[in-house]
This record gives structure tokens, C-alpha cells and sequence, in this order.
């Protein structure tokens, strides 16, 4: 679905990419897992061609999007949805006007039709009757899942989240991590994750992915991460309170 081959990338001077392979599988949750500065976002990034590799291609599906352009380009990423960080809501917009927005933009869709989809999103991320609440009488995690049901809204192939967990408490990052599996299940979508939070990676990945230094040091499913003997694996680990010794048992948020 999503292929990487010896993709790099330097900004400010600093590779921050370096020779990097993988191959996303339709229909998984991937996970990009490290410290900051560690080139996850930078990966995301270039899976819609907000960033171009200095050297190395990026496939989607079997479209080359690092070298598309024009049509051709507006179409593969059209194929994707995105949960950015801050949920990147419009202030001046209320809930229905941020989710129904790419609609509105990008569609000849009447206003009832999009009305009702946007109703249907919001349904889909738990959320009823904050339609005509502005984001800032939500709270974080609500934010979020607005986020979320904006990105949905028109049915993509590829959901991208960059740490959909972030600043949220532990309860409501798990209700976050039960909506990813949800968009799974139900929508079928692949799933990118970005993400500093290891436990949510190990409840929502099919497999886990992690970078150091701009490059893959592992990449594996949740119960053989979690058993590597690569030391920043471990570190990373540890350092969660996540160790081989302790009783983890792989629990599906659902």
C-alpha cells in the first residue's frame, strides 16, 4: 500500500531520514515509534508529498508520489485522510462546519447531503450533538475526534495520525486508540501512526516500527517488539515501564 525505498532526507543540514525502506500493508495499523527528532513526522510527511525525498522514491499503492504532479498528484492524495496533532480545527467554525469543510471545498454536494454526513462521521467518533459547538468549548479529546471525523469524511483508503494521543489523559487515549481500530474494522482503512505513546502502539499496531537516528533500528509485530534485544528497543522500552519480565498481555481497545 505504502512503500519506502532508500528514501532520505536532510533539513537544516541534519539527515534526518537515511536510506530508509519499508512496506506498509493495506488494511494495518503501522506504527512509527521514537524519540523526538527521530524522523517520524518527517516520514509522514512524505507519504503525502508535503516533503519530497533528496534521494529515494515513495510509492502509494503503485502511483510514485514523489515525483507526481498536478492531477495526478491532488488524486493520490486524495486517497488519504489526516488526524493532525492539534486536531487543527477552525476557530470560527463550529464542529458541523470543520468536519463537512473538505466537502464544501473539494465536492458539488448539497448542503443536506453533507449535512448528513457529517452527522454520520460524527456518530462513527462518539460524538452527538456537539454539531453546533465551537472547538473551543470542547474538550482535548473531543477535539480529536472531531479531528478525526473530518478525516473520514470522505472516505479514504489511508487514515495518517500524528500523535493522536498527545496531551491526553490515559483514559481518553484509550478511547482514542478504540476509534483507530474502529476505522480499521469497520472502514477498512490503513492506518499510519506517529506516535511517543508506546502503549497505545502496542494495543492498535499490527506491526511497530521504530526510528533512531533517521533510521529503522526494528520493525516488528506488538509481541516480538516488545521481546527485542536491540538495546534502543529496549531502552525505549524501559523507559515506558514496558519490560520482557513484567506480564503484558496484548488487549484489543475495543
Amino acid at each position: 500500500m505504502i512503500r519506502f525505498e532508500q528514501v532520505t532526507k536532510s533539513l537544516g543540514g541534519s539527515r534526518v531520514l537515511d536510506r530508509i525502506d519499508l512496506h506498509i500493508e493495506r488494511n494495518e495499523t503501522f506504527c512509527i515509534v521514537g524519540a523526538s527528532g527521530a524522523g517520524k513526522s518527517v516520514s509522514l510527511k512524505h507519504m503525502v508529498r508535503l516533503l519530497t525525498p533528496d534521494e529515494g522514491v515513495v510509492f502509494v499503492g503503485e502511483d510514485c508520489i514523489s515525483t507526481a504532479a498536478g492531477k495526478h498528484l491532488d488524486r493520490i492524495r486524495n486517497r488519504f485522510g489526516v488526524l493532525f496533532q492539534g486536531a487543527a480545527l477552525l476557530q470560527w467554525l463550529n464542529v458541523g462546519e470543520n468536519v463537512g469543510l473538505p466537502l464544501r471545498m473539494k465536492t458539488k454536494k448539497s448542503r443536506e447531503e453533507i449535512d448528513r454526513l457529517v452527522e454520520e462521521k460524527l456518530e462513527m467518533v462518539d460524538l452527538k450533538n456537539v454539531v453546533h459547538k465551537r472547538p473551543d468549548e470542547l474538550s482535548g479529546g473531543m477535539r480529536k475526534r472531531v479531528g478525526l471525523a473530518r478525516a473520514i469524511i470522505e472516505d479514504p483508503e489511508i487514515i495518517l495520525y500524528d500523535e493522536p494521543t498527545s496531551g491526553l489523559d490515559p483514559v481518553t487515549s484509550r478511547t482514542i486508540d478504540r476509534l483507530i481500530n474502529r476505522m480499521k474494522t469497520e472502514l477498512g482503512v490503513t492506518g499510519v501512526v506517529v506516535t511517543h505513546d508506546l502503549h497505545s502502539a502496542l494495543a492498535i499496531g499490527t506491526r511497530i516500527a521504530m526510528l533512531h537516528n533517521g533510521k529503522i533500528v526494528e520493525i516488528a509485530t506488538p509481541e516480538e517488539f516488545i521481546k527485542s534485544d536491540n538495546e534502543i528497543v529496549r531502552s525505549f522500552l524501559e523507559a515506558q515501564y514496558i519490560t520482557t519480565e513484567a506480564e503484558w498481555k496484548r488487549t484489543s481497545p475495543s
